[in-house]
């Protein structure tokens, strides 16, 4: 950004910041070292008046455009102050979900379907990743704290069809477990596995949107898993209800490997389903040796949840996301070569903001 100047044009009715080798016209000038509509001369407060405070990097100066009133009356004609003179055509416009953040106009930038900054004239002035995400903010500039976020994709769906899948599913295999084990068991096995379904599929793709409950109903699948094993004498063929219950897993991950369907927030929900259903779930003890080996698997069971669930929610403080790309054409498995074409970003690092 530094390294960028005013491209200014000559009849002063436009003027944008750019690189050099983005000010080609023959109708406009390049002006190093000035910021179009910026500048402590074309300031009108009186605390941004010190010097010191206009030197160095563009992102320290202070965000203090020129109005237009003062920019017809009260600057110079010279030629030294063009860049305050002229109507700043280009600002601040974020885009995509990166938050990335180029210098366009208004038009542009609504086609482009952005959030346009028209009091802001450089792109250190602005938070995309702020105006991107929406809802409540950050607590912290330019760190994205929302963790709420983990939670609302369950609840959101894509389509009536999408929701009635949900309900059905909520309607059946859900209504029994909760039947058997208890509302509040199966409602902290049903918000941990969306939750974990939702923190795996942010981690390996993190740029791509994520709704809907598949991580928190592959959690119950889980669990269903869960009580045959721990409840496996009580069953007549355990073996075959076991076989079942794998058989349908298996089938629901491959078409997980359909585009646009997420896997990993279905391995998400069904690991932590599983591990919080040993934790939670009512089992008969058939003897002294029998109780306490199923406590030991549920202290070990709990702590692995615990340590997944910290190491998930401090990973993107922590440690950089996986290459976008790798991620998504894992999740999504090309049968041809055009097969995952459309569930697959162009993503760039963000610079900056």
């Amino acid at each position: 950004e530094d390294e960028t100047g005013c491209c200014i044009r000559k009849d002063l009715n436009a003027c944008w910041q750019s690189a050099q080798d983005g000010c080609t016209s023959s109708f406009a000038e390049w002006k190093s070292g000035k910021v179009c509509g910026l500048g402590k001369d074309g300031c009108q407060v009186a605390a941004y008046n010190n010097d010191t405070l206009w030197e160095g990097a563009y992102s320290t100066w202070p965000n203090c455009p020129i109005s237009s009133e003062y920019r017809d009356t009260g600057i110079s004609t010279e030629e030294e102050f063009a860049h305050l003179k002229c109507e700043v055509s280009a600002r601040p416009c974020c885009i995509g979900l990166q938050g990335e953040c180029v210098i366009i106009s208004q038009e542009e930038c609504e086609f482009r379907q952005g959030f346009f900054h028209e009091n802001n004239t450089l792109c250190s002035q602005v938070s995309c990743i702020t105006s991107i995400c929406g809802l409540s903010g950050f607590l912290f500039d330019n760190t994205p704290d929302q963790f709420y976020r983990a939670l609302l994709p369950t609840f959101m769906h894509t389509g009536i069809i999408h929701v009635l899948i949900t309900l059905v599913f909520q309607a059946t295999i859900l209504r029994d477990m909760e039947k058997f084990a208890g509302w509040w068991r199966i409602g902290f096995i049903y918000m941990a596995s969306g939750i974990g379904g939702t923190m795996l599929s942010g981690i390996l793709i993190p740029y791509q949107p994520e709704v809907g409950a598949s991580g928190a109903l592959y959690g119950i699948l889980a669990s269903l898993i869960v009580e045959v094993v721990v409840n496996w004498k009580i069953y007549k063929s355990p073996v075959m209800e076991l076989g079942k219950l794998l058989l349908l897993v298996i089938f629901l991950f491959l078409v997980g490997l359909l585009p646009w369907i997420d896997n990993f927030a279905h391995i998400g929900g069904f690991l932590f389903g599983f591990l919080t259903a040993f934790v939670v779930l009512p089992h008969i003890n058939f003897s002294e040796e029998d109780r306490i080996a199923k406590l030991v698997v549920q202290i070990a069971c709990g702590v692995l949840a615990v340590v997944l669930f910290g190491l998930s929610s401090s990973y993107s403080t922590l440690l950089r996301p996986l290459p976008a790309r790798t991620a998504v054409t894992s999740t999504a498995f090309p049968f041809t070569d055009s097969f995952c074409q459309d569930s697959t970003m162009e993503l760039r690092p963000r610079l900056g903001n």
